[in-house]
């Protein structure tokens, strides 16, 4: 009886090993090449606010020195969702590059390609999904 119990035992935690996805963490030396990077700048320092969101739900920010640091970390499964929102905007083919004196940005970075859209001008609007898509970024760093 107590081999049984031990074996179902051993067989539980092995399944559970197996099963559970354990997803990497990493460091701002050791980045993936897929992130969603987005922020805000201009003004009259021309400082520029920048974080990086990784589909395993790490968030970096960017420091004055230009050091990445880690600034917080969501869900996973958040994540990937808005990772999938992200490639749905296609970012290969939207070409948009209109700041003004204070603009916000949104980069989609995938290997050595990266595609940015820049707004902040006032006579050219964004389009409503890619400002819903930032604001849904910066709902992140308030949890």
């Amino acid at each position: 009886m107590k081999i049984i119990l031990l074996s179902l035992s051993f067989i539980a935690v092995v399944s559970l090993c197996c099963f559970c996805k354990h997803q990497p963490r990493f460091t701002a030396d050791n980045l993936p090449t897929q992130q969603l990077r987005w922020g805000a700048g201009g003004g009259y320092v021309g400082k520029e606010s920048a974080h990086i969101l990784l589909n395993n739900g790490q968030i970096f920010k960017r420091e004055l020195a230009g050091s990445l640091v880690e600034a917080a970390k969501v869900k996973s499964k958040k994540a990937v969702a808005i990772f999938k929102t992200a490639q749905a905007l296609d970012f290969s083919n939207l070409e948009f590059n209109h700041p003004g004196n204070l603009y916000s940005f949104l980069e989609w970075h995938d290997g050595d390609v990266v595609h940015r859209i820049v707004w902040g001008d006032p006579n050219f609007p964004i389009d409503g999904n890619v400002k819903a898509l930032y604001d849904r970024l910066n709902g992140l760093l308030k949890q």
